[in-house]
C-alpha cells in the first residue's frame, strides 16, 4: 500500500540483451558511479559481435578494455583519422553486402561493429567531426552499435542528443547537473520533482536509470527502467583471427622494444675512447 497521498511506481528491471546492435546508448555518470561496469555487462550481452573500435582515455592507466577487445583496436586518444578509417570500413563493408544481394548472392559477411568513446571529454573536439555526426544519424544503417561514456550531462551537442537512443543515468548529488539531466534527457518524466524522487531511490549502490528512447509506447513503465549491472568473469568480444592477429602484432611490438638500439647497453670490445672536441 502507498503512504497516504503517495504514489505507486512500478519500475521493470531493464533486460540488456533487448538493446538492438544497432543502437546509440549513452553513459552518464561522474567517477566511481559504476559506468565501466555497465558497459563492460552490455558487452558481456553482446559478445558476439565480430570487431569493434575503443576510444578511451583512461585505458593507459588502468587496462580496463585490453582484456574484452583486441588491443590492436583499443586507441588512448580521440584522432580523427580513428573514426574516418572506422566509418570508410563500415561503409565498404555495406556496399559489398548490398553487391551480393543484387546478384542474388547470400553475403557471408558480418557487418556488425561497436565503436565506444569512453570518457573522452577532456578533448571535446571529436563532438564536432562529421563522423561522430555521422554514426549518431545514420549509424544503424552502417550497423553500428554506438556506445559513449561521460561525466556531464552536456557533453554532446543538442542536435546529436536527439538521436540518442538509451540513456544510463547514473548517481548525482549536484541540483544543477539533475536539472541538466531532466531538461536534456528527462522529458518523459511528468516533473522534475518526480526525477529526482526516482534518481534518489534507483540509483543507490550503483543502480542506474535506463530511459529507452527507442519505444513506441507512451507508457511510463515502456520507457523508464531500473539497472544494476552483474559481474561477470572474463569473456572476449570479437573474432577469434582478430585476436590472433592482436597477439602477433603486440609480439612483433616487444621484439622491436627489446632490440631497439641503445648505446649504454652495448658491451665495448676494446679500451674506451674519449674525444676531446677542439674548437
Amino acid at each position: 500500500m502507498a503512504a497516504q497521498g503517495g504514489l505507486n511506481v512500478n519500475l521493470r528491471k531493464f533486460v540488456m540483451k533487448s538493446i538492438p546492435q544497432d543502437a546509440v546508448a549513452v553513459f552518464i555518470g561522474r567517477r566511481r558511479t559504476g559506468k565501466s561496469t555497465i558497459v563492460r555487462d552490455l558487452l558481456f550481452h553482446h559478445q558476439d559481435m565480430p570487431m569493434g573500435c575503443v576510444i578511451s582515455g583512461t585505458e593507459e592507466s588502468n587496462g580496463f578494455f585490453k582484456k574484452i577487445v583486441p588491443p590492436m583496436f583499443i586507441h588512448g586518444e580521440y584522432n580523427p583519422v580513428i573514426l574516418a578509417n572506422f566509418v570508410k570500413r563500415q561503409k565498404l563493408v555495406m556496399q559489398r553486402i548490398q553487391q551480393d544481394a543484387e546478384k542474388g548472392i547470400k553475403s557471408p559477411i558480418d557487418p556488425r561493429a561497436f565503436m565506444i568513446l569512453d570518457d573522452c571529454m577532456y578533448d571535446d573536439s571529436w563532438t564536432h567531426d562529421k563522423n561522430i555526426k555521422y554514426l549518431f544519424m545514420n549509424g544503424r544503417w552502417l550497423k553500428v552499435f554506438f556506445l559513449i561514456t561521460m561525466q556531464f550531462p552536456l557533453g554532446i551537442q543538442p542536435a546529436l542528443r536527439t538521436n540518442v537512443d538509451y540513456v544510463f543515468i547514473l548517481r548525482e548529488p549536484y541540483m544543477n547537473n539533475r536539472r541538466r539531466l531532466y531538461e536534456n534527457y528527462g522529458s518523459a518524466f511528468p516533473s522534475f520533482e518526480f526525477f529526482c524522487q526516482m534518481m534518489d531511490q534507483c540509483t543507490q549502490n550503483f543502480e542506474c536509470l535506463v530511459v529507452c528512447n527507442a519505444t513506441q509506447s507512451n507508457k511510463l513503465e515502456d520507457i523508464i527502467f531500473w539497472y544494476k549491472a552483474d559481474i561477470h568473469g572474463d569473456f572476449k568480444i570479437g573474432a577469434p583471427e582478430l585476436w590472433r592477429q592482436s597477439e602477433m602484432m603486440s609480439r612483433i611490438k616487444e621484439e622491436e622494444d627489446v632490440n631497439q638500439y641503445d648505446p649504454r647497453n652495448v658491451k665495448l670490445r676494446g679500451p674506451t675512447i674519449n674525444v676531446n672536441k677542439k674548437y
